[in-house]
Parts: C-alpha cells; sequence; structure tokens
C-alpha cells in the first residue's frame, strides 16, 4: 500500500485517505493506469447487457464496485465525507437519501418521455445531478458518465457517448471546458453542458 500519492488534480476529488487502496502505486499516473484497467470490468458488464433497472442506488453501487473493486477497498460505499472537492455534494447523511431521489426523478422523467431520439438535455442533466449529489470518495465524474451512458445503452439501445478524453490532464483545455460547464450546471445553466456534449457527439 502507498502512503502517498503525488501531482493531484485541481477541481478532482483530493486523496486524501490512502487507507484503503489495495495496489502498490506512488503517483498520479500510476492511479490512473491502474483505474483505467479496472474500469474496463464495468464497462464490459454494460457493453454485454448485464445489468438491470439504472435508475436504482442499487445499480449505483453495483456499478461503482466493478469500476474501482480491484483498487480501493471502499468501492461501492457511499461516501462517509465531504471531502474539500469542486462540487461538495450532499452532507454525509444525506448522500443515501439524495442519490435515491435523483434515481426516482429521472426514473419517472424517462417513463414520462416520449422522444428517445434527441436525449442529449436529459443525460446532460442526469449526469450533473449524479455528479452534484457526489456519493462516493472518489471517482465520481468518471462513475456519472457511466451510468448516464448505462441509461443510454439499457433503456434506448443507443451507443455510449463520447465524452471528454483527457478530464483527468489538468491543464487540458478538455477538461478547464468540462469543469466549467458543470460549474455553470451548478447555477442552474445546463445549456453549456449539453453544448459541451455536443461538440463532441455531433450526430446525437
Amino acid at each position: 500500500m502507498s502512503d502517498g500519492i503525488i501531482d493531484q488534480s485541481k477541481d478532482a476529488t483530493p486523496i486524501d485517505d490512502l487507507s484503503g487502496l489495495l495496489q502498490d502505486i506512488t503517483t498520479r499516473q500510476e492511479l490512473n493506469d491502474a483505474e483505467a484497467l479496472n474500469i474496463v470490468n464495468a464497462t464490459d458488464w454494460i457493453d454485454n447487457g448485464r445489468i438491470d433497472d439504472p435508475f436504482t442506488a442499487t445499480f449505483y453501487r453495483t456499478l461503482h464496485t466493478k469500476m474501482y473493486d480491484e483498487v480501493w477497498a471502499w468501492a461501492g460505499e457511499l461516501r462517509s465525507q465531504t471531502g474539500e472537492v469542486t462540487h461538495p455534494g450532499s452532507r454525509p447523511e444525506d448522500v443515501g437519501r439524495d442519490i435515491a431521489r435523483v434515481a426516482m426523478d429521472f426514473h419517472r422523467e424517462w417513463e414520462a418521455l416520449n422522444d428517445h431520439d434527441h436525449l442529449l438535455p436529459l443525460i446532460a442533466r442526469y449526469h450533473h445531478q449524479l455528479v452534484l449529489v457526489h456519493p462516493f470518495n472518489n471517482g465520481n465524474g468518471r462513475w456519472s458518465r457511466l451510468a448516464a451512458d448505462a441509461v443510454l445503452q439499457r433503456l434506448a439501445n443507443q451507443p455510449p457517448l463520447t465524452w471528454a478524453t483527457d478530464t483527468l490532464v489538468v491543464d487540458s483545455a478538455e477538461r478547464k471546458a468540462y469543469i466549467a460547464a458543470l460549474k455553470k450546471a451548478d447555477n442552474g445553466d445546463i445549456v453549456p453542458l449539453v453544448d459541451y456534449l455536443r461538440v463532441s457527439n455531433p450526430e446525437r
């Protein structure tokens, strides 16, 4: 187990507590690589259709577990403290309630939806609401993107979106645009996040 991670990314969840790290890792790049390899398990799980209703708290926790269970002992466990993050998220005692509310609200919205061809506005709002709750200690951005893709693949029979390719690179223009769009959504303006997704998914 490592005793220190270097090169922590600005605007990402800081990794202050390394007690749950399951691998011998000493740099941020090594951590990114290990997590990326683990996340393949989750994408395969979604791609092969081995999921039930994606609008449930159980699905959220299972997805996070499959993404990080080879790297972090707390994979799939709801956040126990807020920490100093860009998106502080729900209070620890409210995380379970709030993530269940997001699942219920968007399940109802999906059931009432007539147009499954133009889903970017809904997916952008869904992604943002998941990030806003910030239910896990780490990996919330990547987790919420996969959760959104699962809705498209499982319920709309559509391919996953093309998301930012370098959101883990601190100074990348793509990361800055993504973070800026999320912050605008925090203040009630979802349009920049929808526009951001349209740039990478013009056919959608």
